[in-house]
């Protein structure tokens, strides 16, 4: 294993045993016991812990069954398919819209585990390791680090030796990976590819990018969630942006924002694993370096947009905001009147903002524009 990549990589089998004995003297490890394990002990869970030898055990005893649970407690169906057979031989660089901290790469992991018997390597940013604890769990979970702070120098290096990692872990690990299309959740509802992440990438082959680029085998993956995970967190986050320019995360937010990401009921679920972009594609995009990043990442956009499933709340939300009635055969009248109360109930949880239109209006276009992103894209591309 190459020592550059220390303190990006995850922890390796002897690392990880450590990491449990940590975990195993926590209060998360007793509070995820109490909720996942009700009939067990807290002293029989520890002794099982702690008799792991390896991350692959590890996810096998625990890691696999808690996650199932997690999504099984906050969906009402999950679905997951893709659009092409996957190999566990073969590596994948899967690139995700998000929407949530933790669930887009946890029902991949599952999904993955279960079929391959095999973990991908999910992004980790640096903001989210709030202690040594979650460090553990982080990168026991197969994480590794992503950090995007610093001066423009020192962000340059950061994403160069990233750019470097991911090659390694692709080409010469064999490993997949995963990683979010943008730097922090799509708050509006707009999934968008930010150009900066195809350079990331590039840097590690920019000589002969096309190659590169083959060789990394990107596969987009588009995630969908009927009820939006943290929604009027989000809106709240938008609300002050929109009347300051920046908005200040209190302390602990992120961690907040996991949770109740993780417990929030999301009714229907999809993950859509897309065709990977292929050789072909990859010769048929520009020369010229600069053009060939926008195009593809045009090309990751329109995969993560065109597999993007539409839910009953996209088409209310829409109706609601424009107060038409387009979409009405899209879902029945009991169903908008729940969504409303819905809506409002969420909206309440705003203490600190009066304006209730804006907030309305705010909540309304997280819910439709995944509508309009996606009916946009299509009129372009019949253009």
């Amino acid at each position: 294993m190459k020592t550059q990549f220390e303190d990006i990589r995850p922890y390796s089998d002897e690392e990880a045993v450590h990491a449990l004995k940590r975990i195993a003297e926590s209060d998360i490890f007793k509070q995820l016991v109490h909720i996942y394990y009700p009939d067990s002990t807290i002293e029989q869970k520890t002794q099982e812990l702690l008799r792991i030898e390896t991350v692959a055990h590890f996810h096998q005893t625990f890691g696999l069954e808690i996650g199932k649970k997690v999504i099984e407690n906050s969906t009402t169906n999950c679905s997951v398919k893709s659009h092409s057979p996957i190999f566990p031989e073969i590596p994948y660089s899967f690139i995700s819209n998000h929407r949530d901290i933790v669930m887009d790469a946890l029902i991949l992991q599952i999904y993955y585990f279960e079929k391959m018997n095999s973990l991908v390597e999910i992004s980790f940013g640096s903001n989210l390791m709030m202690n040594p604890l979650i460090v553990d769990i982080g990168k026991t979970c197969h994480m590794y680090k992503t950090d995007r702070s610093g001066t423009a120098r020192e962000l340059y290096l950061k994403l160069s030796r990233l750019s470097e990692y991911l090659k390694y872990t692709i080409t010469e690990k064999k490993k997949s990976t995963w990683i979010a299309q943008r730097n922090g959740r799509t708050k509006d509802g707009f999934d968008k590819t930010d150009p900066g992440l195809v350079k990331m990438y590039s840097m590690s082959g920019r000589k002969n990018f096309k190659n590169h680029f083959i060789q990394m085998n990107i596969t987009p993956i588009s995630i969908s969630y009927q009820y939006e995970p943290c929604d009027y967190l989000k809106v709240r986050e938008i609300y002050f942006k929109q009347i300051g320019g920046v908005y200040k995360k209190q302390k602990n937010e992120d961690l907040e924002s996991i949770i109740y990401g993780l417990n929030q009921q999301k009714g229907n679920t999809s993950l859509v694993i897309t065709n990977p972009i292929s050789e072909n594609e990859i010769n048929n995009l520009s020369d010229n370096y600069f053009t060939f990043c926008h195009e593809l990442t045009k090309l990751i956009d329109q995969r993560i947009i065109e597999n993007y499933t539409l839910w009953n709340t996209n088409y209310i939300a829409f109706d609601m905001l424009h107060h038409t009635d387009n979409y009405k055969s899209k879902y029945t009248e009991s169903e908008w009147i729940a969504f409303k109360k819905y809506m409002e109930e969420k909206l309440s949880l705003i203490q600190d903002i009066e304006e209730t239109q804006i907030l309305e209006k705010l909540f309304l276009e997280l819910y439709a524009h995944p509508l309009e992103n996606k009916s946009e894209w299509h009129d372009f591309c019949s253009f």
